[in-house]
């Protein structure tokens, strides 16, 4: 999703939701802390919205703005209003949230959540299309790793603690082994027929 479609999501979804503010848990918060993020995050035609003041006007989202919706049809993007506490996240991650807001977004302000933050819940979510995000903020140095492992110590539950960094251990040893394939393939050698 560009940042002009978010912008623009974030205009409707305020003019429906009659709310200025609206927390970003998705993959398009990204859009918050990186002036130019790389394309590879920018894949998703989802919004993932969520009424910072007024909750009961989520479900206002969904059908007007969502998937399939004549919105959606329009512009071949949408917004999904699921609650926070659906995803995981580490202790103390409201606080961590930054404002994004310009003459754009007509007045609304998206509180995006920080990206080790994102990382952690897409972890725990371990969808494809999660592991291909976090892939890419590896890729683009966008992930301390001593940062993560300290959020996911902020996870309430143990065993989810030991989850995540099983999985994390797990896919930081193929994004190793990957970018060591890719290094050997750049410097192998060419053989010329004599």
């Amino acid at each position: 999703m560009k940042r002009s479609e978010f912008e623009l999501l974030l205009r409707e979804a305020g003019a429906l939701c009659r709310e200025r503010d609206f927390i970003v848990f998705g993959s398009q918060a990204i859009l918050g802390w990186l002036e130019k993020p790389p394309r590879s995050l920018l894949v998703s035609f989802e919004a993932d919205l969520y009424p910072r003041n007024h909750p009961a006007a989520a479900i206002l989202i969904r059908p007007r703005l969502g998937l399939n919706s004549p919105f959606y049809r329009k512009h071949g993007f949408y917004a999904d209003s699921v609650t926070p506490e659906l995803a995981t996240f580490p202790d103390g991650w409201t606080y961590r949230m930054i404002p994004f807001s310009n003459r754009n977004t007509g007045g609304v302000t998206a509180w995006c959540v920080e990206i080790h933050d994102i990382t952690v819940s897409k972890l725990a979510a371990g969808r494809p299309k999660d592991i291909r995000y976090i892939l890419a903020l590896l890729r683009h140095k966008l992930i301390v790793v001593k940062t993560l492992r300290e959020r996911i110590d902020l996870l309430p539950s143990e065993s989810d603690q030991r989850r995540l960094h099983t999985g994390f251990d797990d896919l930081l040893k193929q994004f190793r082994r990957s970018k060591r394939a890719k290094l050997a393939k750049q410097t192998k050698p060419v053989r010329r027929n004599k």
